[in-house]
């Protein structure tokens, strides 16, 4: 394998690891594609239901970034549903291709991987100016960035999802501090109202109740606590 393309494979992944948002990816992705395989442009779709999304672009001239098709209507909806490259070296001349679509672009030949072939959730397209028939080690290079993009792409959601459980705890424990101050700050009022000097005065035993009501109140909030912060353990398995 070239030795500055395998740098440059490299460099690509050390960028993807640091990634903490799909803009992120994606702006990476699009340019090693090109980089990686010399294509005249690149595309980074993702699967939207039953829609191919043209999320990003890096291309000599504009493609269809932001739009989106049927699966059943694009090489990209192909490849993801077959779960396998698509190499086209004449796009005029197959089938699959949606003449419409491509006429108006710089498009001749193509190159189109899914990103995770498994269970795909995206895929990468390249494509050419002029007839290009791509070599084993683009269109490995092209898989390889495709499944590091996958890697990426499921350590995303997992921050975002880590993040957003973070804020939740932040905000139980933010709530419940000031719902905790209330029982406390009445059981500190009436300890400094005992009578400690006469145990008999009849003031205590009004005291000694309501300080057994403040505590059931507040072995309420804590109970609370616990089954907001248990749900939240249940949701992260």
């Amino acid at each position: 394998m070239n030795i500055e393309k395998l740098k440059l494979l490299v460099n690509t992944v050390q960028q993807l690891s640091l990634a903490r948002s799909l803009d992120t990816i994606t702006d990476v992705v699009r340019k090693a594609a090109r980089e990686l395989t010399g294509a005249d442009g690149a595309t980074f779709v993702l699967k939207d239901n039953n829609m191919c999304y043209y999320v990003d672009e890096d291309a000599i001239a504009p493609l269809w970034k932001g739009q989106k098709f049927p699966m059943s209507a694009c090489i990209s909806g192909w490849s993801m549903i077959n779960k396998k490259c698509a190499i086209i070296n004449d796009i005029y001349d197959d089938e699959r291709i949606p003449i419409e679509a491509y006429r108006p672009t710089f498009v001749k030949s193509l190159a189109m991987v899914p990103i995770r072939t498994i269970d795909p959730i995206g895929a990468i397209g390249n494509y050419w100016a002029e007839k290009h028939l791509p070599t084993d080690e683009e269109v490995e290079l092209l898989q390889s960035l495709a499944d590091i993009t996958s890697v990426s792409i499921e350590n995303v959601y997992a921050y975002n999802e880590l993040k957003e459980q973070n804020k939740m705890l932040y905000d139980i424990a933010f709530m419940q501090s000031h719902q905790v101050r209330v029982p406390i700050a009445q059981i500190q009022g009436l300890y400094s109202l005992f009578n400690f000097d006469d145990l008999k005065d009849p003031q205590n035993a009004e005291i000694v109740k309501m300080l057994k009501t403040t505590a059931d109140s507040f072995d309420v909030i804590i109970k609370k606590i616990v089954e907001k912060t248990d749900s939240i353990k249940y949701y992260e398995k």
